[in-house]
């Protein structure tokens, strides 16, 4: 199986379990306070769609530590919930219209202050259901408070990037805080510690994700028309992913993960959308 086989194969599990967590929530919801059932319903939709790509590293680094439970789905699940609602609070952020080629949430809530308000909230509540997801998810609960330790900064590191990112600080550390670290790194960790992963192991996903994660967002900024020199901007790409790719053989000594992690450095800074 190739990375991107893998990638399609995993979207789809994952897809299965994220419904099953948002209708769960949803019919609460519905019990509870059902004038907000549109609103939840509108938020499950913005969840829909997208590569899952986060929580196919999550699964991608509970393999190279060695884990085999299904319950690892759960986790990614939450994770993608998690990347759903940062999109929401982006799209505000940016003004963005359409998301995924439907309306931005909060622009199919009513594209007001309503609307922005509403969507704001739903986000918030989607990150608290990420956590409890997590918290809930069949694993010891040493590895549990490990991953949640983990995912607390992560969410952290990513809103101190946003943050930094409207302030048009500094876009290295942009790059490592608001996507290297929670689209690579941060997934990829999370999965090993919960297979149990020692703190070198972890290390090492962290350093290879934050170099990888640098030339997958140098790729977007390509394909968003967000560079100067598209030349430049492609050689240095390829630079962070070289680099990236140089610290494989210290992950794992299996020869078909060792060719799963090279191709898939190659889909994330290769792809055209």
């Amino acid at each position: 199986m190739d990375f991107e086989e893998f990638l399609k194969s995993e979207a789809a599990r994952i897809r299965k379990v994220e419904q099953k967590h948002l209708e769960a929530w949803f019919n609460h919801l519905s019990k509870k306070v059902p004038s907000l059932k549109p609103h939840a319903k509108a938020f499950i939709k913005a969840c829909d769609g997208g590569k899952k790509i986060r929580g196919a590293l999550i699964n991608l680094g509970y393999q190279i530590a060695g884990g085999g439970s299904q319950s690892i789905l759960d986790v990614a699940a939450a994770y993608e919930i998690f990347h759903s609602s940062i999109l929401v609070h982006d799209d505000i952020i940016d003004q963005s219209i359409e998301r995924r080629g439907l309306p931005s949430l909060y622009q199919a809530l009513g594209s007001n202050h309503y609307g922005v308000s509403q969507a704001i909230c739903l986000a918030d509540a989607g990150f608290f259901l990420a956590t409890r997801i997590i918290s809930e998810a069949k694993f010891p609960d040493q590895k549990k408070n490990k991953a949640l330790i983990l995912f607390s900064k992560t969410m952290l590191d990513t809103a101190l990037g946003q943050m930094l990112d409207i302030e048009k600080g500094d876009p290295l550390i942009i790059m490592k805080f608001k996507t290297a670290q929670y689209t690579i790194s941060s997934p990829l960790q999370l999965g090993a510690l919960l297979a149990g992963a020692d703190e070198k192991l972890v290390r090492k996903l962290g350093e290879f994700g934050e170099s990888l994660g640098i030339a997958f967002q140098i790729r977007d900024d390509i394909l968003d028309g967000e560079v100067q020199s598209i030349k430049e901007s492609e050689k240095e790409a390829l630079r962070y992913k070289d680099i990236a790719k140089k610290n494989i053989p210290g992950l794992t000594k299996d020869a078909k993960m060792s060719k799963l992690l090279n191709q898939m450095a190659e889909y994330l800074v290769e792809r055209n959308k």
